[in-house]
């Protein structure tokens, strides 16, 4: 697991957090913004009902890994989406924490931390098995790189097959499901 959170800590950043969106609504308010302060109200209103979602699958050590992962220093911004159906993939946790992690790790390395990079991680429940797809795009250092360490990750957890993959200089693309 990652970083044991103390109740203080937690609230401290999920405040956090609510202000900075806070601000970003009144800023665009006070510019006359209006529609732009919607559309952060919008965008707000579909995070939290993923973090809902998310936390419906009954993983709650990997929907903790993923609400926190933006509060320590990556540079990787992280954003994490759940699609279809709610599911129990509470047998499936540990893989999928371990393969997070590990691959979150992988990508954290690859990128240039001066540039802008963000993950979008979706668990897809619209078919059976779920999928779960890895959209990464900014600046990746080395591709040829990064695929053998993609490669060492996928080995270390047999019980997920790759379904499509691509990497390129500028954006990385991985969708995995558990083996049946």
């Amino acid at each position: 697991m990652g970083k044991d959170w103390s109740t203080l800590e937690l609230l401290r950043h999920a405040r956090h957090d609510w202000l900075n969106q806070l601000q970003l609504i009144k800023a665009n308010l006070s510019m006359g913004r209006a529609e732009r302060a919607n559309e952060i109200i919008e965008e707000i209103i579909l995070a939290s009902r993923h973090e809902s979602n998310l936390m419906n699958l009954k993983v709650p050590e990997l929907a903790e890994y993923l609400i926190t992962f933006n509060w320590l220093k990556h540079p990787i911004v992280l954003e994490a989406k759940v699609t279809g159906e709610i599911r129990d993939l509470s047998k499936a946790e540990k893989v999928l924490l371990e393969a997070c992690q590990s691959l979150f790790g992988v990508m954290n390395r690859s990128v240039n931390p001066q540039a802008e990079n963000r993950l979008v991680f979706t668990i897809s429940n619209e078919q059976h098995p779920s999928a779960f797809m890895f959209r990464l795009t900014g600046s990746i250092h080395n591709s040829e790189e990064f695929e053998s360490e993609l490669q060492d990750v996928m080995a270390a957890h047999k019980l997920l097959d790759v379904i499509e993959s691509y990497i390129q200089p500028h954006e990385v693309y991985l969708v995995l499901q558990l083996y049946q």
